[in-house]
């Protein structure tokens, strides 16, 4: 049983993921409610599926791309979660795993790209296979992405009223659900390891984690 948690976006979101998938959550989709609700919705959560902190395997957080004080938030409420149980911790790429399920979830085709906004005009990219984010203006997607007919974004976006699109939201089961997906990710106890990915300069850019 780990503890999944994501506050990159609106979203403020915990799940307890299992091998087998889902046991439960607790999410509010609210901008500005991280630092004062986090916190309540997790102890919620553990109690009402009757568990402790010292019962999570380990707990998996959202680490980026996405809102720099969400992501800061999460952060810190996993670190200090963990710390006094020694509990592995884990970052988790969250426009990798919005792709991955999203991929499985709605089967879209292989022209399809991922969004997650950034501040004002930018946005956080991620084409169907390949493994590098590109941060970048909204008017420069068509020159990275030429063939791309359709988007998932976790917000709506102004300037591509021309394409298909979908929007859903993050939830921390995507983490959750990555976590027990990708073998390679680091799990660990040395907590100062455990990094976010905030991106880079305020101009397009590869994705560096």
């Amino acid at each position: 049983m780990i503890l999944a948690i994501e506050t990159s976006s609106p979203v403020c979101g915990v799940s307890l993921y299992t091998l087998s998938g889902e046991k439960d959550s607790e999410v509010l989709i609210h901008p500005r409610v991280h630092a004062e609700k986090l916190a309540v919705i997790c102890k919620n959560l553990l109690e009402r599926n009757s568990l402790s902190v010292s019962d999570l395997k380990a707990v998996a957080v959202s680490g980026g791309p996405g809102s720099f004080t969400g992501l800061r938030i999460g952060m810190s409420f996993a670190k200090g979660l963990v710390y006094a149980h020694n509990i592995p911790l884990v970052s988790v790429n969250t426009l990798l795993a919005f792709r991955s399920a999203m991929i499985d979830k709605e089967k879209p085709g292989k022209n399809t790209v991922f969004i997650i906004p950034s501040h004002r005009d930018f946005i956080y990219t991620l084409d169907y296979k390949g493994e590098h984010i590109n941060y970048l203006k909204k008017m420069d997607f068509h020159k990275y992405y030429p063939d791309c007919n359709h988007f998932f974004s976790n917000q709506d976006l102004s300037g591509f009223e021309e394409m298909e699109r979908q929007i859903e939201p993050i939830m921390p089961a995507y983490i959750g659900r990555y976590f027990f997906k990708d073998s390679s990710l680091s799990v660990t106890t040395d907590y100062d390891r455990v990094k976010i990915y905030y991106g880079s300069r305020y101009e397009p850019v590869q994705w560096k984690p």
